[in-house]
């Protein structure tokens, strides 16, 4: 009986492993840079992490399945382009000289790689792909599966940040935005991709009543303080939201000149974001004040800066996997994480390593299960990239959560600005699955405005100050200033009236003077008062219009003597020699009739006199002194 029942076990025993099935050969092949500068998926931080991975994973899955990391990589690579056409030539040639139908593949790319390039490939020999980057699916999150059908992205999502800002704009109720893009040698390819989704998402939709006014402005790092001054000073005219795609340092320039620009009373508001949390980049810390310095604070406390979260993978759930990550590093690198800190929450670089790896093994477990049948048969890319499509999976690091088309959407923490610390701390975090907002409790953003609150979209008067009660009050005012510019000028006009009538009416003495024709005798005879008509007075237009006489001033001689005189305008009346009779007028006009009068070589009329001189269209009053 008992030799029966071993029996019975040997067989059952020899029968299962006879008929079970092998274990399932997993093979990741990985693309990325070796040590390009600027990136932070180079080997030095990606390959440690994908090491630790595979033994953790064979450990975990008891043999049922066999995980292999295959690099290639050249560490003579020092641009994308070196990157880019040795991966399409070294993947091609593997996969068709070397591949295996019972293995499933899955090829993790660089951020150097283009769609049409290592993924198009991936595409054409049905082999699954992760993506980092960004412009290989930016426009998928508004038309799905628009990228080759068996690529996913596990990249910084711009997607992830567009919906981060749009969320901040829309709760606090900011439409009008001016987007200003930072242009660098290494980081403008990840920043303009960043501002290229944000402006295609804030597009009005049949489903959305929301308009955002955006303006995209693309600077150069190396743009001089002076030009970045007038930049922002055209762009405060429309607008009191700056979002801003640029380094750390970058945006400190920005916030140092809004002491000059009038910036800093809290009525303007910048949003910076940063994908990656690496000092070439953008970390919190950056933005900590000392206790002394005070410039520029209010600025400071109008920043809102948005990052990736990676909270998820702290040093305490993880602190076996983050030393031995850690250590591979120093061993194999000769590098040490800075502070001290985890490897996984350091940057992106490590996590990512990890959650691609992940989950290329994920998918095919997941294939696997799901349908028994298709254990057997050969891995299909599409098959796998189609699983992610609005699912989340639970990873090393934490979850992960995937668009309908492929993307992976990050969570964002919020940052702002802590008045007692003198640093940035996070108060609150953009769930990426719910689309919300959450601030934590007790949590907010000090604003510099005079009330507490968050600033206007619009201010009341507008952006320039010529809407709203203030163009009433500039009406006014204008009004104002012109209505006391026309009262002083009627009075002037008034005075200056009032002083001509009075020296025209002015009381004259009481001998009158009187022109006596005798005086006037022109030079060389060529005109004599004897040629003139007696009248009581005499207009202007009875003389010469233009007659030419020498400078020395006229004399005039009557009886023997040799009298001066002048002539001088002051009216149309002319004034005669002073108390003249009729009769002594007659008497002199005889005389020089008489005499045929002459005047002395020496006597002439002044050229200057208006009378000399023509009158033109009022004729002057003339006034003989001594005659």
């Amino acid at each position: 009986m008992f030799s029966r029942t071993v029996l019975t076990y040997c067989s059952m025993v020899v029968l299962q492993h006879a008929f079970a099935r092998p274990p399932r050969d997993i093979e990741v092949l990985v693309t990325l840079q070796y040590d390009v500068p600027g990136f932070v998926t180079n080997a030095v931080y990606m390959n440690p992490a994908m090491q630790v991975w595979r033994e953790e994973f064979n450990k975990r899955h008891g043999g049922r399945y066999n995980v292999s990391v295959r690099f290639f990589q050249h560490k003579d690579h020092r641009t994308c382009d070196d990157v880019t056409a040795d991966a399409v030539a070294d993947i091609s040639e593997y996969l068709i000289r070397e591949s295996r139908p019972d293995t499933c593949y899955g090829i993790i790319e660089s951020a150097c790689n283009e769609q049409n390039g290592l993924s198009s490939l991936a595409a054409e020999l049905d082999v699954l792909a992760i993506t980092l980057n960004m412009d290989a699916m930016n426009k998928d999150f508004l038309t799905p599966r628009s990228h080759p059908q068996t690529t996913i992205s596990m990249g910084p999502s711009s997607a992830s940040f567009s919906m981060a800002v749009l969320t901040v704009l829309r709760y606090y109720e900011w439409y009008h935005v001016t987007v200003l893009v930072e242009v660098t040698s290494t980081l403008s390819g990840l920043y303009s991709t960043m501002a290229a989704a944000l402006l295609e998402m804030a597009k009005p939709s049949d489903d959305d009543d929301v308009t955002y006014e955006m303006v995209a402005q693309y600077v150069k790092s190396s743009i001089s303080n002076d030009d970045l001054k007038g930049i922002l000073h055209v762009s405060k005219r429309r607008s009191r939201v700056f979002v801003l795609f640029s380094t750390g340092v970058f945006v400190l320039r920005i916030l140092a000149m809004t002491d000059e620009l009038h910036m800093s009373n809290g009525e303007y508001v910048f949003i910076n974001c940063q994908p990656v949390k690496t000092l070439s980049y953008g970390i919190p810390a950056q933005f900590t004040r000392s206790v002394n310095d005070t410039s520029n604070s209010n600025a400071f406390r109008s920043l809102i800066f948005l990052l990736s979260a990676t909270k998820e993978a702290t040093a305490k759930t993880l602190a076996d996997v983050n030393s031995r990550i850690a250590r591979v590093t120093k061993d194999k690198y000769n590098f040490t994480y800075p502070n001290g800190d985890p490897a996984l929450d350091s940057g992106f670089g490590a996590r990512s390593a990890m959650d691609m790896s992940e989950m290329v093994a994920l998918l095919v477990v997941d294939r696997d299960t799901s349908d028994p049948h298709l254990a057997e048969q050969r891995c299909s890319g599409r098959d796998l990239a189609a699983r992610v499509s609005n699912r989340s999976f639970t990873q090393t690091t934490g979850k992960s959560y995937f668009s309908s088309g492929g993307i992976r959407l990050y969570n964002t923490d919020v940052f702002a600005f802590n008045t007692s610390t003198l640093s940035l701390q996070p108060i609150g975090l953009y769930n990426c699955t719910q689309q919300q907002l959450r601030l934590r409790p007790g949590m907010g953003i000090p604003w510099p405005t005079a009330d507490g609150l968050a600033p206007r979209d619009k201010p009341k008067c507008g952006f320039i100050g010529d809407e709203g009660t203030c163009a009433a009050e500039r009406i006014t005012t204008i009004i104002r200033a012109l209505s006391a510019v026309t009262a002083c000028g009627a009075v002037l006009a008034g005075t200056s009236i009032l002083r001509r009538w009075h020296v025209l009416n002015a009381t004259l003495p009481v001998h009158r003077w009187r022109l006596d024709e005798g005086c006037l005798h022109y030079l060389e005879n060529r005109f004599s008062v004897a040629h003139l008509p007696y009248r009581d007075s005499w207009n202007a237009y009875d003389y010469p219009r233009k007659p030419s006489f020498p400078r020395p001033r006229p004399r005039c001689e009557r009886d023997g003597s040799e009298l001066p005189f002048s002539i001088q305008a002051i009216g149309r009346r002319i004034l005669l020699s002073p108390g003249t009779s009729r009769e002594e007028r007659d008497s002199t006009r005889s005389s020089v009739k008489a005499q045929q009068g002459s005047v002395t070589p020496e006597t002439s009329f002044s050229s200057r006199s208006p009378l000399i001189r023509g009158f033109g269209s009022k004729p002057p009053t003339i006034t003989c002194r001594t005659c």
